[in-house]
């Protein structure tokens, strides 16, 4: 049981607060002025990676002197029977989040099989830097620091919310409260709930990513 469950959470909240003023009073001033999508997009990844990936490194190699690939999940052996486990619970996974969306939603993967090769490869690029930093932080990070502190399902749950809240002050600040926000709130919290699971499973950061990737890149299409 770790003793510094208090640095910790100190350390998370002010965390939050600055993501807020970054999602917020910053977006407005700051990457709204940025009239090329793809300099907007290299300069939003950029300062995620600065806030969200650069700390966690510092505070697993200052704080508790660890070698952070390894702590944060980046370089860690990958437990390969788990990875099987992990692949075939990714297959089931998809197959429910598709029939989900074609029932309650009407979403297909039409577009996406309508879509060119260039659009594709524009998605793909969009889509990719951001789900590798949320993943070090949340599941690499957040989750195992959380676990050596309690059972894995309380953690996992935790880390679910937490990553779901992120989401909140750019939503709210754009667009205000509306209905869709709480049915997306849903859908993360069941994807960071998933990711956690993964990461447990195979003891590797790639698989969460891998499965992040695509499930914003099928995201990106659907209609």
């Amino acid at each position: 049981m770790k003793t510094n469950t208090k640095t910790l959470t100190v350390s998370f909240f002010v965390f939050y607060l600055i993501w807020i003023i970054r999602a917020t009073i910053f977006y407005n001033a700051v990457d709204l002025s940025v009239e090329s999508e793809t300099g907007r997009l290299i300069f939003s990844n950029s300062i995620k990676f600065l806030l969200w990936v650069i700390p966690a490194g510092l505070y697993v190699f200052y704080r508790e002197r660890q070698n952070p690939p390894t702590a944060l999940k980046i370089t860690s052996p990958i437990n390969w029977r788990g990875l099987g486990i992990g692949l075939a619970a990714v297959g089931f996974y998809f197959v429910v989040v598709f029939t989900v969306e074609k029932l309650y939603s009407g979403h297909t993967l039409t577009p996406l099989l309508r879509a060119s090769a260039g659009a594709w490869l524009v998605t793909f690029a969009q889509v990719f830097f951001s789900p590798i930093t949320e993943e070090i932080l949340f599941r690499g990070f957040v989750l195992p620091q959380l676990m050596d502190r309690m059972p894995f399902w309380k953690a996992n749950i935790i880390q679910a919310i937490l990553f779901t809240a992120m989401h909140w002050p750019n939503w709210m600040w754009v667009n205000g409260f509306q209905a869709w926000i709480i049915v997306t709130s849903v859908s993360i919290f069941i994807l960071a709930l998933f990711l956690g699971w993964l990461l447990r499973r195979t003891n590797s950061i790639w698989p969460p990513i891998m499965v992040h990737v695509i499930n914003n890149f099928l995201s990106a299409f659907a209609g």
